[in-house]
């Protein structure tokens, strides 16, 4: 993100800047929550705020092959990949997977949201849950610049999917004037 300006820059770990290893121990369980790579959604946040971020949500397994999500259902959480992987679907069409570190369900940090597609694990899989009001709540207790990174945070995966998404049009495009 290069909308972080000097002053903000100066405040955070440099291995959080570059997305470097975290690891966590949920208070909950007692289990060791474990990135190689700083999730984009924590991006440019100090090491203390990663931790505390990833504390707050909410541990939940999943086995293979299950839906974690329906399609019409009304959204109050979005989540954050563990472990594991997951495919999204919407009138029996893949639209895309997601691996450790992606997150899905992310718009409802603006308002409740009607799902949009189907989320089903392709094998077991371990996510962190945050519930619209829990993350509200948490923010409202930090530093203003925290919610305003985490919002870009979002936009920035936004984005990702956006071009995930054109580049799979364009290739359908092309499969069908080929025809």
């Amino acid at each position: 993100m290069n909308g972080l300006n000097q002053e903000n820059k100066s405040t955070l770990n440099r291995n959080q800047m570059e997305g470097g290893p975290i690891s966590v121990k949920m208070e909950s369980t007692g289990s060791m929550i474990h990135f190689g790579e700083l999730p984009i959604l924590i991006a440019h946040f100090p090491q203390d705020l990663a931790e505390k971020f990833l504390r707050l949500g909410k541990e939940k397994k999943y086995p293979s092959h299950v839906d974690i999500l329906r399609k019409g259902q009304i959204g109050r959480d979005m989540f954050l990949i563990c472990e594991g992987q997951i495919s999204v679907w919407k009138q029996n069409i893949l639209l895309g997977e997601l691996k450790k570190g992606d997150v899905f369900g992310e718009l409802i940090i603006y308002r409740d949201q009607y799902r949009i597609a189907t989320v089903k694990t392709e094998e077991p899989t371990l996510v962190l849950g945050y519930n619209r009001q829990c993350l509200l709540d948490f923010f409202s207790r930090q530093d203003s610049k925290y919610f305003n990174i985490f919002t870009m945070n979002i936009i920035e995966i936004l984005r990702r999917k956006l071009i995930s998404t054109n580049e799979r049009v364009v290739k359908l495009e092309e499969q069908l004037l080929q025809r």
